[in-house]
C-alpha cells in the first residue's frame, strides 16, 4: 500500500486533505472532540471493536495479518459478506483501503481537544458517497456526522 503523502513532518489532516483531493466524490468531515489525542485514537486505534460500533455497514472486523504499521483486515458486512482490506495504522493516521472503498482518519491535538478528520470514498462511481448528486452527498456527510459523534462518546465516555 502507497501512502499517498509521506513528507516526513506532514500535518496528518493536511495530509487527508491531499487524499481527498486526489479522490474525486471523497467525502470528508472534521470535528473537534473533547476529549486528549490519547483518548481519541485509542478508539481509533482499536479497529476490532470499535469499527463495528460507529460504522453501520460493518457487523464485524478482523485483523487478519500485521506486520509493523501495515495491517491486513477482514471486514463483515452486515449481510454477511466479507472483504479484504490492508490499512496502514500510526498515531494520527488511519488508512484502509480496499478494491471498493477508502476510509481514512486523521488526527492531531488542539488546545487540550483533539481535531479529528474523516474520510470516505467509494471506489465504484454509482455507489460514491459524494453520490451522483447534493442528495447523496448529504446523505454521506451526516452518515460520517453521526460517526465522528460516536467516536467522541467512545473517547469520552460519555
Amino acid at each position: 500500500m502507497n501512502d499517498p503523502v509521506a513528507l516526513p513532518g506532514m500535518d496528518p489532516i493536511d495530509r487527508l486533505a491531499v487524499l481527498e483531493a486526489g479522490l474525486p466524490g471523497a467525502v470528508v468531515r472534521r470535528r473537534r472532540i473533547a476529549a486528549p489525542f490519547d483518548a481519541v485514537w485509542r478508539v481509533i486505534a482499536d479497529l476490532e471493536n470499535t469499527v463495528p460500533r460507529y460504522e453501520p455497514a460493518v457487523a464485524r472486523l478482523r485483523i487478519v495479518e500485521e506486520r509493523g504499521e501495515f495491517l491486513r483486515l477482514l471486514v463483515e458486512e452486515g449481510s454477511g459478506r466479507e472483504d479484504p482490506m490492508d490499512a496502514r495504522l500510526r498515531p494520527g493516521w488511519c488508512l484502509m483501503q480496499s478494491d471498493a472503498v477508502v476510509v481514512a482518519f486523521a488526527a492531531r491535538p488542539l488546545d487540550g481537544a483533539t481535531l479529528l478528520a474523516h474520510l470516505e470514498h467509494r471506489r465504484v462511481r454509482d455507489a460514491a458517497p459524494g453520490g451522483d448528486g447534493p442528495r447523496d452527498r448529504d446523505a454521506a456527510l451526516a452518515k460520517i456526522d453521526e460517526e465522528l459523534r460516536t467516536i467522541e462518546r467512545l473517547a469520552t465516555g460519555v
